[in-house]
């Protein structure tokens, strides 16, 4: 075995692109269970999980859950995660760290006023005799 280096410095593991990437990560990831969404859930699922030295999400657990789902998501989006190696003095080193996920209802989007419109022709030309008599009557129908 080597000894480690003093010189070099602490490098931390970090999600590559940083905290912003790794929300945006999250965000386009994340699939609302369907569970959850029939029971209209909402809340924060909080887990933890370990980082190695290879940058490997290792012993994924889930400190507050919500259930219906939520924390099964929550342990498939971790695992998916992917950090940079970590050194300390040359030595690889485990990093803990705690993820706070939101799930949040979709918002609905409202229901567009749509008018549809049909027309019904009733030709009573045929029923008096008439060359010259006909009648619209049209309906309205909204949604």
């Amino acid at each position: 075995m080597s000894k480690p280096r003093k010189d070099e410095p602490l490098k931390m593991p970090a999600y590559k692109g940083g905290n912003d990437a790794l929300r945006r990560f999250i965000q386009t990831n994340l699939k609302y269970p369907k569970e959850a969404l029939e029971q209209k859930i909402e809340g924060l699922v909080k887990a933890t999980y370990d980082v190695d030295g290879l940058g490997r999400v290792r012993n994924i657990k889930i400190v507050e859950g919500l259930g219906y789902g939520c924390d099964e998501e929550v342990l498939r989006l971790v695992g998916l995660l992917k950090y940079e190696k970590a050194f300390n003095k040359g030595r690889n080193v485990t990093l803990h760290r705690t993820i706070k996920v939101d799930f949040k209802l979709p918002k609905q989007k409202p229901k567009a006023n749509t008018t549809i419109s049909y027309q019904l022709v009733v030709d009573k030309q045929k029923q008096e005799k008439k060359a010259d008599t006909s009648k619209k009557i049209s309906y309205t129908i909204k949604f």
